[in-house]
């Protein structure tokens, strides 16, 4: 149905990748990047707003007239991540690397960006074809995930109303083209903490007379090698790991103090999250009060939402996509631990995050994300930009009602939820224009 015009337009996606690509910016740096797309926007006519510190949002509306028009939000990412680039991927030279020393698009977001700014120009060029509003969010700094809560803030001040919600994200484990698609938990919640023990410094001659933190930490760690046996079902997924661990700086010298920093992943927020929230709490401060020390949590989130695809839009994407695509290129996807911003969306608005492969032996496209030999297979992006308009014009055009997320449209309500305060959720909406 668009495939063809999916076709005519990959060059575009392919200049709009490669010039991300050339160009990448870390997180909140993103502001060449955020030019790039307000200017594609501009060339095609799309009305847009900028968001300050959150990105832009784009409109497009269709000219099918209904009772129940829908809105649809697509968000795409625009950040790179901190790495150098080689000049190889896991087989070939690169086709195109970046110009930034120290930087790099190692996630795909330059894809992710591309297919949707070709997306945003089908849709506007074929209004005829559907009824409702799509908009495209463009979002800062999804790998800190920080700066999405302005777009939130925008969309919440301003009283803009979102039915669902949808995200593609490219995936190395899958061949290049195929569209990965589940229904219920896609993408892990998350939870982090970054945690000092306060001890008593001494000489290594003397530990006697010290009280080494390490001791504690020691202790904290193999607690929580034995919480999750002791805790937590088997049949639950959950992962963790302590990422940095931090102290001293001279041989012979005991210090007083010790940092670590570390990261829970899950998909039962409640029963998982929760629950490791309160017993890794409980079993930091315990060992720590056994110990003679003291602790400081710098920080010790709350969990944070999973990725949950709503089973009528799964339903739905299966059928459409296998019929624009063929069967040969849709698959199950397998759920990933991986976490996702976007998980703020699909707590507010039932959405659908789908897995886009870009594995290519022959290209050598196929590493991992965040690996500095990521490489992705450009064809593949025809299929994703031909798997969205498909899906977007025909959620729109259909009687799908889904049940609305425990936040749709609650925006202060979910921050409350975040743990944001009174005063941090009314700062953040005064730096929204």
């Amino acid at each position: 149905m668009y495939r063809e015009k999916v076709k005519e337009l990959f060059d575009y996606t392919v200049d709009i990748r490669r010039r991300m690509h050339e160009n990448p910016e870390l997180s909140s740096q993103e502001d060449e990047t955020v030019k790039l797309v307000i200017k594609e926007l501009e060339k095609i006519g799309i009305d847009y707003v900028e968001v300050k510190n959150g990105g832009v949002l784009a409109f497009v509306e269709g000219n099918r007239k209904t009772d129940d028009p829908k809105t649809i939000i697509i968000r795409a990412d625009l950040d790179a991540l901190p790495f150098n680039e080689p000049e190889k991927n896991l087989k070939n030279k690169r086709l195109v690397r970046s110009n930034k020393k120290g930087v790099m698009h190692a996630c795909g977001h330059d894809g992710h960006t591309a297919m949707a700014l070709t997306s945003a120009k089908i849709l506007y060029e074929n209004r005829d074809d559907f009824s409702g509003k799509v908009i495209f969010c463009f979002e800062r700094s999804e790998e800190t995930g920080e700066n999405c809560k302005y777009i939130m803030a925008y969309l919440g001040k301003n009283e803009i109303n979102i039915d669902t919600s949808f995200a593609i994200h490219v995936a190395s484990e899958y061949e290049s083209g195929v569209m990965a698609i589940k229904s219920g938990g896609i993408n892990a919640g998350s939870m982090m903490f970054d945690i000092t023990i306060k001890g008593e410094s001494g000489h290594g001659s003397r530990p006697y007379l010290a009280n080494n933190p390490l001791d504690c930490f020691v202790d904290i760690y193999e607690g929580l090698k034995s919480l999750r046996m002791d805790k937590f079902s088997p049949f639950e997924p959950m992962t963790y790991s302590i990422g940095v661990v931090e102290m001293g700086n001279q041989f012979n010298q005991i210090p007083d103090k010790l940092r670590f920093k570390g990261s829970v992943r899950f998909f039962d927020r409640k029963e998982v999250g929760y629950k490791f929230y309160r017993e890794f709490q409980s079993l930091i401060i315990n060992k720590v009060k056994a110990h003679n020390c003291r602790v400081v949590f710098n920080t010790y989130s709350r969990p944070h939402f999973p990725i949950i695809n709503d089973e009528d839009l799964t339903d739905l994407a299966n059928e459409v996509i296998k019929d624009e695509l063929g069967e040969g290129f849709v698959t199950r996807a397998n759920p990933s631990m991986g976490s996702d911003s976007f998980a703020v969306y699909t707590a507010q608005w039932p959405g659908l995050y789908l897995m886009l492969g870009i594995r290519n032996e022959e290209l050598g496209s196929g590493a991992a994300l965040h690996s500095t030999m990521f490489d992705l297979d450009e064809e593949a992006l025809k299929n994703g930009v031909a798997a969205t308009v498909r899906y977007v014009v025909e959620y729109l055009n259909s009687g799908i009602e889904v049940e609305d997320g425990p936040y749709k449209n609650n925006i202060k309500g979910l921050f409350i939820e975040e743990s944001r305060s009174q005063e941090e959720i009314e700062e953040i909406y005064d730096t929204i224009a």
